[in-house]
């Protein structure tokens, strides 16, 4: 389904909380939206704002120790990740699954990667594990969900390019549409994208209305009521 730049701009007004608010107004039950675990990954760039955008999966291993990586291997993986981003639509969201030595202290990026991913269409990045030079990558716009920060070093291999990953208990494939915000991270139904807005609009007034009675000083039995139409 065809999720256009008109309608990513409108979704990316909307907080990620208000967004999941959509979705269960659409009929996902809440037992089935797909939020990465808080345990897992955090907003080091909440100053940002959101992020929506188009998943390219990559699967990187990160190590403190050993030889570097081939590098033949990781000019082929480098080469496919170039294609994977010129073929997704923009803005994209890099999902980089570490299954190295993910609790760190090694970073998949920093500043530099930031800027090649910028240069990319690339506007944000999710990682399992840390990151570094995180006032520096707010500075240039790149935002980031990640295990936390760190001081980095030791050898980053590209593992696999376009691939099915899995990051805070979401599974994530290329070209998933993503909603994050300071909050956390969510995967949202390329089939809801188009209805989503609606449902948002629909279930804040809800919200405007609950809480315009509640500040009127009214009953207990008054706001709930509120909340039904």
């Amino acid at each position: 389904m065809t999720v256009d730049a008109t309608l990513l701009a409108e979704l990316a007004t909307f907080s990620t909380p208000a967004a999941l608010n959509g979705l269960k107004r659409l009929g996902v039950d809440p037992a089935d939206l797909q939020t990465m675990s808080r345990s897992a990954v955090r907003c080091t760039s909440p100053e940002l704002g959101v992020r929506v955008g188009f998943a390219a999966t990559r699967t990187v291993s990160t190590r403190r120790g050993g030889p570097p990586a081939d590098p033949s291997r990781t000019a082929a993986l480098t080469a496919a990740g170039e294609a994977q981003l010129a073929g997704l639509p923009a803005p994209r969201f890099l999902v980089a699954q570490n299954v190295g030595e993910w609790e760190g202290p090694v970073c998949i990026w920093g500043d530099v990667g930031a800027a090649i991913n910028l240069a990319a269409g690339v506007v944000a990045g999710v990682t399992n594990g840390p990151v570094r030079d995180v006032p520096e990558m707010a500075a240039a716009g790149f935002a980031t969900w990640a295990a936390g920060a760190d001081v980095g070093g030791g050898h980053v291999e590209l593992v696999a390019v376009g691939e099915p990953v899995e990051i805070g208990g979401v599974r994530v494939a290329d070209g998933d549409l993503l909603h994050a915000d300071v909050h956390g991270v969510a995967r949202i139904p390329l089939e809801l994208a188009a209805g989503l807005p609606e449902a948002i609009r629909a279930h804040e007034a809800v919200e405007q209305r609950v809480m315009a009675v509640a500040r009127s000083g009214a009953s207990a039995a008054e706001i709930a009521a509120a909340w039904r139409p």
